[in-house]
């Protein structure tokens, strides 16, 4: 079983696997996993993760490795615009030492396409320790999810074609936009204030139309 499982996941490095989609497969394949991940979405588990995330005296935003590290800032740059106290870390040891100083009123969301990351999965126990809220974005079923309170699941499936950058992050990164969303609108006053406030330091700065995106 092991040894099939090894040649199954050696095959699509050494064999030659054509591309049969072009560029457009490239669009085709986001909006496939978007698609998919939509259905899949868990709208108890999100109202649960806005309330708690609501309240928390702290938030922590923990991803290690290309999509869960971008993911996990993207979710500080997201949060404080809404007034949440929040700050992302992507360090091995810092994730571990942040996790450490968490208290019972602070919410730590872990971030990892995979569900394996020793490292993220240790700082979830770490916080879990010391009685924080565990919010996993992962797969469901994972060591990741098994060690969070609450997860937000992700369907991840690749493809045999390796030289096409993953869609997955896609599915995370689109958790992350339905999260901030539904935080705000559970926070509204607070955040209209904040991105108003945003809003007007950026037009001073930058000028241009009105338009243009809440910070580039």
């Amino acid at each position: 079983m092991k040894l099939a499982q090894s040649l199954a996941v050696g095959q699509r490095f050494i064999l030659d696997v054509p591309d049969l989609e072009g560029v457009q497969g490239i669009y085709e394949s986001i909006i496939s996993v978007l698609e998919t991940n939509r259905r899949a979405l868990d709208i108890e588990a999100l109202k649960r993760a806005v309330s708690w995330l609501s309240d928390a005296r702290q938030i922590l935003a923990l991803g290690m490795g290309g999509g869960s590290t971008i993911c996990a800032q993207e979710i500080q740059y997201r949060l404080f615009r809404l007034g949440l106290p929040v700050v992302s870390q992507s360090d091995g040891l810092l994730v571990r030492m942040m996790s450490s100083a968490v208290t019972p009123q602070d919410v730590v969301i872990v971030l990892s396409l995979g569900g394996y990351t020793r490292e993220i999965i240790e700082s979830a126990a770490i916080a879990s320790q010391y009685g924080a809220k565990v919010i996993a974005i992962t797969p469901a079923g994972t060591p990741l999810a098994e060690q969070a309170d609450l997860v937000l699941p992700l369907l991840v499936r690749e493809n045999d074609y390796i030289f096409k950058p993953s869609t997955s992050r896609y599915a995370m990164l689109a958790m992350v936009d339905v999260l901030a969303t539904e935080l705000a609108m559970a926070n509204k006053p607070q955040a209209k204030g904040k991105l108003r406030r945003i809003k007007l330091a950026l037009d001073s700065h930058r000028g241009g139309v009105d338009r243009q995106p809440l910070g580039d």
